[in-house]
């Protein structure tokens, strides 16, 4: 408010000043005398007129900026609804696949992580579903802080994340990946009285040439995925050969 007064204020001198020196212009040019009365009248009539004018303008002005704000965040959180999932921020399925198709036309190679909680159904049935929901809250923490910021993440299932790796060869994969492991391992979960349970995941590492479809290449980590669970879990299978990483 105070800034629309200082600037309806600074509008309404500028006025005066000009109308006092155009008046003293045409009085001074015609030989008429520029009166007490005259300067009087030239500081009142734009006071009167042109401060309530200006005010209203820039008080509207201002309206019109908080309106286009408040539309621009409603757009904005729209938006994220229709590609964030709610629980974790990651990218939904849909739009991790847009981005991940997106990321191989530009930087053509990465690597691909299919990330799965294990005995993640043990969690939901023994402590409740808020405490599974507090789970995958602290696991997508562990992926946000050990991944790069030019790695895409998305929550593609109940439990199951993926995360593309643009630009990156296998030995920094394996590393990513065997970070991101030991990082949940070494999450606290304390889901009841305090009593820690432990935290692991799966890992399904493939390596991105560019060629083929995602589609493959979703299966070939998948396929490494299922190895790590069939191996007993907490551990990173990758092609070739399903080596463990």
């Amino acid at each position: 408010m105070w800034t629309i007064i200082f600037k309806a204020t600074m509008v309404t001198v500028g006025v005066i000043f000009f109308s006092q020196i155009i008046s003293f212009s045409i009085r001074w040019s015609s030989g008429q005398p520029f009166t007490a009365f005259v300067f009087l009248m030239n500081s009142v009539l734009p006071l009167l007129t042109a401060f309530p004018a200006g005010f209203m303008v820039f008080w509207q002005n201002e309206k019109l900026r908080v309106a286009l704000r408040a539309l621009e965040e409603a757009n904005r959180q729209l938006e994220q609804r229709a590609t964030r999932d709610q629980m974790t921020g990651f990218l939904n399925r849909e739009a991790f696949f847009d981005r991940f198709r997106a990321l191989r036309r530009t930087r053509g190679t990465g690597a691909l992580l299919m990330i799965d909680a294990d005995h993640f159904k043990a969690v939901n049935d023994g402590f409740g579903h808020q405490a599974g929901d507090r789970a995958l809250e602290l696991i997508a923490g562990a992926i946000q802080a050990t991944v790069r910021g030019e790695d895409v993440i998305g929550r593609i299932g109940g439990e199951e994340f993926c995360v593309f790796l643009p630009g990156v060869d296998s030995r920094e994969a394996s590393s990513v990946s065997e970070r991101l492991r030991q990082a949940v391992e070494h999450l606290v979960f304390e889901p009841a009285g305090g009593a820690r349970r432990a935290l692991t995941v799966s890992i399904g590492m493939t390596m991105d040439n560019g060629a083929g479809t995602v589609s493959q290449l979703m299966r070939r980590a998948d396929r490494c995925l299922y190895e790590a669970k069939h191996r007993g879990r907490n551990r990173v299978v990758s092609e070739p050969a399903l080596r463990v990483a």
